[in-house]
């Protein structure tokens, strides 16, 4: 029967692609990037406080998880010198 023989056909091409999508990570690992853009970020916690700083830009942000603040926005300017919103 020819329709038996086509099917066998397509479910084997099926399952040989399923097998190089499967195989292909293994063979061939997509290299690790560790100069990503937040690589910079330089992180503090206290309490229920998180801290990133950029020292590219000065950008400083506050994540509050004890209330419902959120997030806050400081810029560091100059040194010695309150944080500018």
């Amino acid at each position: 029967m020819r329709i038996d023989l086509y099917t066998k056909t397509i479910l084997t091409l099926i399952a040989l692609l399923l097998a190089v999508i499967v195989l292909r990570p293994i063979i061939q690992p997509t290299p690790a990037l560790a100069q990503a853009n937040m690589s910079v970020l330089q992180f503090s916690q206290s309490g229920g406080m998180f801290y990133f700083f950029d020292p590219r830009s000065g950008d400083v942000w506050e994540y509050n998880t004890l209330t419902s603040n959120g997030i806050k926005h400081f810029k560091l300017e100059k040194l010695g010198l309150p944080l500018g919103r």
